[in-house]
C-alpha cells in the first residue's frame, strides 16, 4: 500500500447524483453506466492506474484485450448498512480504485485465484477504520512503510519494514497485510516477478559497464515519473531500488 491523492474537485457526476439524491446508495449510482465511468476514470487517474490496496495495475478490458475489468469502486468506510447521515455511500473522499481481488472469473489477464483472494474481498462489509491503514490519511508520502523477500520460498512476500515504518503505525501496518490478505500467493508470485525482472535489468546495466548505483538510479530514473502512470507494485520497485528510488521521489516531488 502506497500513499493516495485524491482530486480535491469530485466528479460532477456524483456531486449532481447526491445533490438530487442525498441519502441515495451505491447501486443508484452504479446503475448509471456514463456517471460510474467517470468516477472510475477519476479514482484510476488519482491513484496513477494502483490498486488502492495491493498495488497491482488496475487492468482495463479493451477491443484487443478481452475479458472483464480488473477494477471496482472500493468504499473504505462500508456502504452498508446504508443509514445516512452521514452518506458513505456517495462520499468522493471514501471512495477508492481497488482490483477485484482474485475472485471475479472473467477478469483479464487470468487474475482469477479462488479461493485466493485479497484486498477487498476479505475486507468485504468490515469497518476496519480503526485497525487498518488509509492509503489518504495513514500512509505517508516519506518514509516508506514496506519491505520485501527477495528470494526464496517466500520471495515476494510483503512485510513491515520495521527501521523505517513510524512506531505509531507498525501495528495498523502489520493489521493491513493481514486483513487484506496482500501475502496472497497470486500477489507473491506477482512481485517475485517484478523483482526478478527489476535484478535482470540491473545485472545488465552492472555488466554494460555502470557502477551499482549508475544502475540503481537509471532504473529509478525510467520507472518513477510523474507524467505516467506508477508501476506495478510501486513500493516493491521503490523498496529494490533504495536509495536510489528515494533520491529521484524526491527530485519529482513525490507526494503519493
Amino acid at each position: 500500500m502506497k500513499k493516495i491523492n485524491k482530486s480535491d474537485i469530485e466528479p460532477p457526476e456524483l456531486s449532481s447524483y447526491r445533490a438530487v439524491k442525498p441519502e441515495g446508495d451505491w447501486d443508484g449510482l452504479r446503475n448509471n453506466i456514463q456517471r460510474y465511468k467517470a468516477i472510475k476514470k477519476q479514482l484510476i487517474q488519482d491513484q496513477k492506474g494502483l490498486c488502492a490496496y495491493c498495488e497491482i495495475d488496475l487492468a482495463l478490458a479493451d477491443e484487443q484485450v478481452q475479458g472483464a475489468d480488473d477494477f471496482r469502486v472500493e468504499h473504505f468506510h462500508p456502504k452498508k448498512p446504508h443509514d445516512p447521515p452521514p452518506n458513505h455511500a456517495l462520499d468522493w473522499k471514501n471512495l477508492l480504485g481497488v482490483c477485484t481481488g482474485g475472485n471475479k472469473s472473467d477478469v483479464i489477464d487470468n487474475r482469477f485465484t479462488t479461493p485466493d483472494h485479497s484486498c477487498d474481498v476479505p475486507k468485504s462489509s468490515h469497518n476496519f477504520e480503526k485497525v487498518i491503514l488509509n492509503p489518504l490519511y495513514d500512509v505517508p508520502a516519506f518514509p516508506r512503510l514496506f519491505k520485501y523477500i527477495e528470494q526464496g520460498k517466500d520471495a515476494g512476500k510483503i512485510e513491515v519494514d520495521l527501521k523505517l515504518c513510524p512506531p505509531h503505525l507498525q501495528k495498523k501496518a502489520q493489521k493491513t497485510i493481514e486483513k487484506l490478505n496482500l501475502n496472497a500467493t497470486r500477489l507473491k508470485r506477482f512481485r517475485a516477478s517484478v523483482i526478478k525482472h527489476f535484478r535482470s535489468r540491473f545485472e545488465k546495466l552492472t555488466r554494460s559497464g555502470l557502477s551499482e548505483d549508475e544502475a540503481l538510479e537509471e532504473l529509478a530514473e525510467v520507472y518513477f515519473d510523474l507524467n505516467q502512470h506508477w508501476p506495478p507494485f510501486f513500493t516493491c520497485i521503490r523498496w529494490y531500488l533504495a536509495d536510489k528510488a528515494e533520491e529521484r521521489l524526491k527530485e519529482i516531488g513525490y507526494s503519493g
